[in-house]
């Protein structure tokens, strides 16, 4: 859930155009450490089966 609100944020950023990058590169990484963090889950929990 936290990695879709991050990609509508993004959404939202690029729609908007801040000022400042560091705000859409904020949900840039949390959009792709929360898909690392599924891809981690998934596979700790194929392993454990």
């Amino acid at each position: 859930m936290g990695t879709g609100l991050w990609a509508i944020a993004l959404v939202v950023l690029l729609i908007i155009r801040p000022v400042h990058t560091w705000s859409i590169w904020t949900c840039v990484v949390g959009i792709g450490l929360g898909l690392f963090g599924v891809y981690y889950v998934h596979r700790r929990d194929a392993r454990r089966h």
